[in-house]
């Protein structure tokens, strides 16, 4: 019997730093609040700037998340999908609601997430692992 290998996904986005540092000024909390979770809003603290390239990281993240999930019909809340780091630690991606139960029917098990800044521009890159298990057990 051949063996089969993990299979991956790739997605990737970028976000401008001064369209989320204008949308919270615009905004405030309704903007901050509606889309990041409390512990990615209290993460990014520090001056207006600071923490607008921060949240801009996040946003892509979240939006690479999305490309990387078999979206069809429902789209999962910006909130369901949170990037979570702690200290100077590789960023991880942590999922709740429907953006953790379309990864479970996909058969991802597991996500990379690589984050960015430079030139006024957040960038993200997450690879999601789709377990060999899942190719046997949907047929």
């Amino acid at each position: 019997m051949a063996r089969r290998r993990a299979t991956y996904r790739i997605g990737l986005d970028v976000q401008s730093i001064e369209e989320v540092q204008d949308s919270i000024a615009e905004f405030g909390d309704l903007y901050t609040q509606r889309v990041f979770t409390p512990h990615e809003i209290e993460s990014s603290a520090g001056d207006s700037s600071t923490r607008a390239s921060s949240l801009a990281g996040r946003f892509a993240a979240k939006e690479a998340v999305l490309k990387v999930l078999d979206i069809e019909d429902k789209v999962p809340a910006m909130r369901s999908i949170e990037i979570w780091r702690v200290d100077d630690r590789r960023p991880t991606v942590r999922l709740k609601g429907l953006a953790a139960e379309l990864a479970r029917q996909q058969g991802i098990d597991q996500f990379s997430l690589s984050l960015s800044h430079s030139g006024g521009v957040a960038a993200a890159a997450v690879i999601a692992q789709i377990s060999p298990r899942w190719f046997w057990t949907r047929r």
